[in-house]
Parts: C-alpha cells; sequence; structure tokens
C-alpha cells in the first residue's frame, strides 16, 4: 500500500484529532459529589491527665454535630443523582441489568463524538472506498481499493460505536438486532445507497457499510465475458453467480437484471436482503421484494413469487435447504432463477448444493439440477496492476448435455476438462480469464499467480505471455461494489 493511502485526510473533527482515547493525558472524572466525605477539622490535642476537661467536651460535641450535618447532606446528594438517573430515559447503551448488547429506546449521542454516520460515509464517497466498518475499541475504517484504511487515529468507545451503528437502522428493525443479534438493512446517505450489516462482536455492535451505485452497471462496463448476454436470455433453468464474500456477486446479478429489463418483455420478481439496486420498468415488469419490509423468508418468498405470475426469479442468496429446493423446482417448471452462493468456483457450486441434501434426496436433487442448471458464473476480484479499481477474473461453467450427465451421475470432479475445452460453447477456467488479464497487463504476475487455483496450470498457461504495457484498460469494478 502506497504512503498516500496509509492515511486519510480529512475536513472533519474525526477521531485522531483529540487524544487517544487510552491516552494517559485524560483528566480524571468530576466527583459525583460536592460535599467531601470527611470534615477538614484541625486534629484535637490530647485530655488533660487531671480528669474530664470541658472545653474538650464540647469540642467533641461540635465536631460530632458537623459530620452529622454532613451526613445529611451528602444523603440528600446521593438521592438528587438516584431521582436524575431515573428521569433519564431507556437509551440504545447496554445496562448493567440487562447485559452487553441489549438496547432500546431512543439512540443517545454521546457527548463527547464530534461527528456523525454521514460525515464517516461522506470519506467513503468522497474518497470512492467500498466500505466502511465500525467497531468498539478501533478507529472508523474504509476499504480502499481492496486495503483497509484506517480514518483517524483514536478508537470509538462502545457508546460512540453503538450510537454510529444504531442511528442507521430503522425504529422498527432495532429489536431484531437484540433477538437475533445480526441484521440486513440499507441506509441512504447524501444520495448513495449503503448496504449494511449490524452484528454483534463480543457482545459489543458493530456493522460494514458497502457502498452501492446508484446506476446499474452493464457487462462491458464491468468487464465480464459476453456469454452473460446468452445466459441471461435463458427462458427457464438456473443461473448461478458465484464467489467470496466481496467479490461483487450482487453487482452482476444487478446488471443480469438491468440486461433482461432493456432486452426482454417479462415480469421479473427479486428477493432480497436488502434491496441494493433499484430497477426501474423499462422492457420489463420488475418486482423488488425485501426481507423483513416486504416478506419474512426467502423460502416463504419465493413460494408465494411462483403465484406472482413471474418470468425470472431472482434470489438474493440461497442460505438453506428449503430456499435451494424451491428454487431448483421453480427453474425446473419453467422459470429463469437466478441467484447466488459462496463457493470459490463452479465446480464446488454444484458440490455445495448437492452436498446440503443427503440420502434419497441428493438424488432428486441431482436429477432436478441437471436437468435446469443452465450455467455457473464464479468470479474474482484482482487489484489492477495501474492501481485504478479492480477487475474480475471470471470461471464460466455452461450445461452442456455432457455436462448434465456428470452431475446426474455425481461424477462432478469429471467437469473440469470439459470446462478447460468448452471456449466454442463460452467457458473459460480462471486461468484462462487471469492469462487474459496478465496478456492486457491489467493485473501483475504476482496478483494472478496469487489468485490462481491451478498453480501449475496457470505457471504452464503463462510461460510465454508478458503483459503489455500499452494495453487499454477494460471494464472495473472500482465504483460499482
Amino acid at each position: 500500500m502506497s504512503d498516500d493511502h496509509r492515511s486519510i485526510p480529512h475536513e472533519l473533527p474525526l477521531p485522531g484529532e483529540p487524544h487517544p482515547l487510552l491516552s494517559s493525558e485524560i483528566s480524571a472524572p468530576p466527583a459525583l459529589l460536592t460535599t467531601p466525605l470527611l470534615p477538614e477539622l484541625p486534629p484535637m490535642a490530647p485530655p488533660p491527665t487531671g480528669g474530664p476537661d470541658l472545653a474538650a467536651v464540647q469540642l467533641m460535641e461540635k465536631r460530632l454535630q458537623q459530620l452529622e450535618d454532613r451526613l445529611v447532606r451528602q444523603e440528600r446528594e446521593l438521592q438528587s443523582l438516584r431521582n436524575q438517573r431515573a428521569a433519564v430515559p431507556v437509551s440504545s447503551s447496554a445496562t448493567e441489568d440487562s447485559g452487553r448488547g441489549t438496547f432500546s429506546g431512543e439512540v443517545i449521542r454521546p457527548p463527547d463524538l464530534q461527528f456523525n454516520l454521514d460525515d464517516l460515509l461522506r470519506v467513503v464517497i468522497n474518497y470512492n472506498a467500498s466500505d466502511l466498518h465500525i467497531k468498539a475499541n478501533a478507529p472508523p475504517t474504509v476499504r480502499l481499493n481492496g486495503e483497509l484504511v484506517p480514518i483517524g487515529e483514536r478508537p470509538l468507545t462502545e457508546q460512540e460505536s453503538l450510537f454510529l451503528v444504531m442511528s442507521s437502522i430503522p425504529k422498527e428493525k432495532r429489536s431484531r438486532l437484540n433477538s437475533i443479534r445480526e441484521i440486513d438493512a440499507a441506509y441512504v446517505s447524501r444520495g448513495v445507497r449503503f448496504r449494511l450489516n449490524a452484528f454483534l462482536e463480543r457482545g459489543r455492535v458493530s456493522a460494514a457499510f458497502r457502498m452501492i451505485s446508484t446506476q446499474v452497471p452493464s457487462f462491458e462496463m464491468l468487464g465480464l465475458p459476453p456469454v452473460l448476454a446468452r445466459l441471461s436470455n435463458m427462458y427457464n433453468g438456473l443461473v448461478l453467480v458465484t464467489g467470496p464474500a466481496g467479490s461483487g456477486k450482487s453487482t452482476t446479478l444487478a446488471s443480469v437484471i438491468d440486461w433482461i429489463n432493456r432486452n426482454r418483455r417479462a415480469h421479473i420478481v427479486t428477493i432480497e436482503d436488502p434491496i441494493e439496486y433499484y430497477h426501474h420498468d423499462i422492457h420489463s415488469f420488475v418486482s423488488q421484494r425485501e426481507i423483513g419490509t416486504d416478506t419474512q423468508s426467502f423460502a416463504e418468498a419465493l413460494r408465494q413469487a411462483l403465484r406472482q405470475d413471474p418470468n425470472v426469479i431472482m434470489v438474493g442468496e440461497m442460505r438453506d435447504v428449503e430456499t435451494i429446493m424451491t428454487a431448483v423446482t421453480a427453474a425446473e417448471t419453467g422459470h429463469l432463477v437466478l441467484s447466488t452462493l459462496h463457493t470459490p468456483n463452479t465446480v464446488q457450486s454444484i458440490d455445495r448444493i448437492l452436498d446440503t441434501f443427503s440420502g434419497d434426496q441428493q438424488k432428486q436433487i441431482r436429477m432436478l439440477l441437471s436437468s435446469c442448471l443452465r450455467g455457473v458464473v464464479s468470479q474474482k476480484l484482482l487489484q489492477r496492476v495501474d492501481g485504478k479499481g479492480r477487475v474480475p477474473a471470471v470461471e464460466v461453467l455452461v450445461c452442456t448435455s455432457t455436462v448434465q450427465s456428470l452431475i446426474l451421475e455425481g461424477n462432478t470432479k469429471e467437469i473440469y476438462p470439459y470446462i478447460q475445452q468448452g471456449g466454442n460453447e463460452g467457458m473459460q477456467t480462471f486461468t484462462h480469464a487471469l492469462t487474459r488479464l496478465l496478456e492486457q497487463g491489467l493485473v501483475s504476475r504476482e496478483e494472478a499467480a496469487f489468485h490462481a487455483e491451478q498453480s501449475t496450470e496457470f505457471r504452464l498457461a503463462t510461460r510465454q505471455h508478458e503483459p503489455r504495457s500499452n494495453a487499454t484498460p477494460s471494464g472495473s469494478y472500482l465504483n460499482w461494489l
């Protein structure tokens, strides 16, 4: 990471301006009581040995009266403090009785916090970062060109982190964070839409914000292979977009929906958690439903979608057995179903679906999947050598009759050679994609080798290739994640 990315300058009173939270220079908190615990009186002289001294007795009585008066004043002050604390409404902070991570009522701004969530998100927007991370005992941190960069130096306190996160969550969803410990939501700041996931980290409220572009990018803008247009034009079956977290699956899926919207007359039903890109009707009729707002779950929304006269159904993620089975059944009965999986490549995506089931169910899912699967697109994002964002490397599997037979027989390990030889069908391996990026001079050899799954195959394929320094940059995910 270059020196200019190690810290983000800002015009905001962000962390780093005051002394660090753990600095020894922080002044001690003011005393709660204004009355000293003990009276400041001069020491008494020892009593005379000749018998009781009247003056000494009177001095002792005076001191006892002073102590009694001060105890009465302290009791009044303590009672006043109790009354003030009882009058404060329940805040979003954790209480001693309810335990860390429990919150309700209004969100109260910590008195020392000199910025708000919109100020932090403005930094994300201005620097075109992809994500903002907030957690207690760490400074706010953004992901800039794939690198994590802190904003300032001072860590956030638990109360500051709690306020920043909870102020982004609608009131009706805050109770869900109490019960299920993590929620997805959407937040709009300065006209820019963010997808957020709030969760508990060691009992403290944390969150990750992902910036979403308002414009849906095309395949060409993202640098995706042309075969996606052919898969998007399917009238039935299952098409999967897979990859690790942060690889741009949602953006690619949004571009598929946009292509269908511009090129077909269809009813598109999307089921998302949360809605990221808004699609306006162009040639198609688009119905977008959000989990928690418009429906209760992916599985239930998918079942109901079959009664809504859809041509295309987009499921944000296939998370459980019920959702997978319903999606495959919908694809098998004449609908085009689009969805995502968190899997590293095309073959493992098929294995993940099959391994979700057992016994007779696995035999049934093999039959259904072999007949309805149309294609799998797996992608990774690589750092561009010019530092201008990231570029996708894409592996594509198109389900031919041979691939369908291998799925039915359970011989998924034999699929990869057919991807290597399927260039005429639009198929390509990660090795082919990485080699092409390297030839175009878009990525470094080290970056490509790091992401290569078949290291020997990649080494042999790139032995004769040297990057061209004058290559014209193709699509980039810089502005779309």
